[in-house]
């Protein structure tokens, strides 16, 4: 899909980028089902690197930037719904993003043991449901707004400060 807006088009980029990490998490997941994965795998590696980085700095950064950007100049424009929806799958989502990605790190430090393979799996399982469902809403509504809200200077302005603090 792509955007007229630049801000809709990095934050759509940004979502291409955390669906594969999710892809990434649940093809683990699906290759992992009966026995606890190898982290000396390097393909595990990756992508419990992938997972604790991608998803706490990068989501954390994306939800950050919509919440004090984006849905306030919705509201400003008297669309309080998406921005009120959204915000209350971010701070369902941020926690269960932060859980994955120190387990994660935990995994590549010390293993997988059956105990913590199970919670790591069913907490994936549940963000990868969430997240998925997340992002398809932003891609289907937040985005679309955006093009017709942002004039092309407020959305150079924007693009901008959203690349800087990349």
């Amino acid at each position: 899909m792509n955007f007229s807006r630049r801000t809709a088009q990095l934050l759509h980029e940004d979502h291409q980028a955390t669906v594969a990490v999710i892809e990434s998490l649940d093809q683990l997941i699906a290759k992992a089902r009966k026995k606890v994965p190898d982290v000396s795998d390097p393909m595990v590696q990756k992508t419990l690197r992938n997972a604790g980085g991608a998803i706490e700095e990068e989501v954390s950064r994306h939800f950050v930037f919509e919440e004090n950007e984006l849905f306030t100049r919705l509201e400003e424009m008297g669309d309080v719904g998406i921005g009120m929806h959204l915000r209350s799958e971010h701070q369902a989502l941020l926690p269960l993003g932060q859980s994955v990605a120190e387990l994660s790190r935990t995994a590549l430090e010390n293993g997988f043991t059956e105990d913590s393979w199970t919670l790591f799996r069913n907490q994936a399982a549940e963000l990868i449901e969430r997240m998925l469902a997340h992002i398809q809403k932003e891609e289907m509504a937040l985005l679309p707004a955006l093009e017709d809200l942002l004039d092309e200077e407020t959305d150079m302005e924007l693009s901008t400060a959203y690349s800087d603090a990349h």
